[in-house]
């Protein structure tokens, strides 16, 4: 899958504005992030990407924890107001005028981040992308808090001239200093000496020499633009409240998104193999299964067939061998005038021998095409039974037809009686 990833300039829109961007090819373990800028009518669309991702600069958001009323996830047109109003406080602008997004899962944590950025700004970057065909799927921040199970985590980016260090901390949120300066020292962190130590410190290369020194402490090298594919990766979507037009298009995208990492993520390799593993052994088994089905059922329909052929050599064609072998059973049975299962006088005898002694007879009998019906006949739940039982033994079935009783032949495994 490619998915086109967009920077929005911190600055407002302006004519011939340039964007950061890069396409991603998923698929492999450590995909390539090509920095490039065009403006927002050169920006990649042929071939279309699968997925287009706009991301936040950390410089325009500020990040906010709060704790919100219970119940609320219950209400969602309470959200945004209910935001509002815990964040009026702390805002220097006035919240009517900023935009804010939910963490995700923010329902069943005690204290979500909520991230604050200016609606405006947002909102004309957005249109100006629409408005030369670039249709966006997905706005998420380029830093976010990590996860409160893990340490901080001090990113540098750009060149050591223009370039931020960055702190992602999972109590305080995110926030960044200019590394563009004379000083040889570190500027304040905000961090004491033992979460400095237990953070996670990359850099790019540009500025990780400086990083090293300002910190005291080897900074990982990070590939340029390696943070874009972690918010990628992250489960932020800032495109929420009046932001979230298009909805219907994102779900579908971040769904089509989940199945392609299942398909081409490296991590998911040994499951992919794992699962068709399985099904090859299932679908050998199947076939295995269905083979020796088949082969037992010719087993069967060979023997019925020898037996046939044995007991009445007359036969010359095997067409359905325990009907046929029925058919002369009762030929037989017809020519030497005996009774047979279906005939009225052998139901009469069996039933008499299956009836209970204290069961009084039925008022009115009814025999057609060997079916015994009788009604008027009403005996209790435990002569029901021992009727039924004793009839089963004499190869008879006994049922139920709303007041009456039917008294029929068994089935023979040709399906006639």
């Amino acid at each position: 899958m490619r998915t086109l990833i967009i920077q929005l300039p911190t600055g407002s829109v302006q004519p011939g504005q340039a964007y950061a961007h890069a396409v991603v090819a998923s698929g492999s373990a450590s995909p390539a992030v090509a920095l490039q800028w065009a403006v927002s009518t050169l920006l990649p669309t042929a071939p279309a990407p699968t997925e287009t991702v706009v991301l936040v600069p950390a410089l325009a958001l500020s990040w906010h924890r709060v704790t919100l009323p219970e119940g609320l996830a219950k209400q969602p047109a309470r959200w945004l107001p209910a935001l509002q109003g815990v964040l009026e406080d702390r805002l220097l602008d006035d919240p009517a005028q900023l935009h804010m997004a939910l963490q995700a899962g923010w329902a069943k944590l005690p204290q979500p981040w909520v991230a604050v950025c200016d609606r405006a700004w947002l909102s004309a970057h957005l249109q100006a992308l629409e408005q030369a065909g670039v249709q966006v799927h997905r706005i998420v921040p380029e830093l976010s808090p990590p996860s409160d199970a893990q340490s901080a985590a001090i990113t540098g980016l750009g060149d050591a001239d223009s370039g931020w260090l960055w702190v992602s901390h999972p109590q305080k949120g995110v926030w960044g200093q200019p590394l563009g300066t004379s000083s040889t020292q570190p500027l304040a962190l905000g961090l004491s000496s033992e979460e400095l130590q237990a953070a996670t410190v990359r850099a790019e290369p540009g500025v990780v020499e400086k990083v090293s020194r300002w910190l005291d402490t080897p900074a990982r090298l990070m590939p340029p633009g390696q943070h874009w594919l972690d918010a990628m990766s992250s489960d932020w979507d800032l495109a929420q409240f009046e932001m979230r037009a298009n909805a219907q298009t994102r779900r579908l995208k971040r769904l089509h998104r989940l199945l392609d990492t299942l398909q081409h993520s490296p991590a998911w390799r040994p499951a992919r193999w794992g699962l068709l593993v399985l099904l090859a052994t299932q679908l050998i088994g199947l076939n295995a299964w269905a083979w020796k089905t088949r082969a037992d059922w010719q087993a069967q329909q060979n023997n019925w067939a020898h037996i046939l052929r044995d007991t009445f050599p007359q036969t010359q064609v095997v067409v359905d061998a325990p009907l046929q072998m029925a058919q002369q059973v009762e030929r037989l049975r017809q020519g030497s005038g005996q009774l047979g299962a279906g005939d009225l006088e052998s139901m009469l005898a069996a039933l008499g021998q299956a009836l209970p002694p204290d069961l009084a007879a039925p008022r009115q009998w009814a025999y057609q095409n060997g079916q015994l019906r009788l009604q008027g006949f009403k005996p209790s739940a435990m002569q029901q039974q021992a009727v039924q039982q004793n009839l089963n033994k004499q190869a008879y079935q006994w049922r139920a037809d709303g007041d009456d009783w039917i008294m029929s032949v068994q089935p023979t495994p040709g399906g006639r009686p």
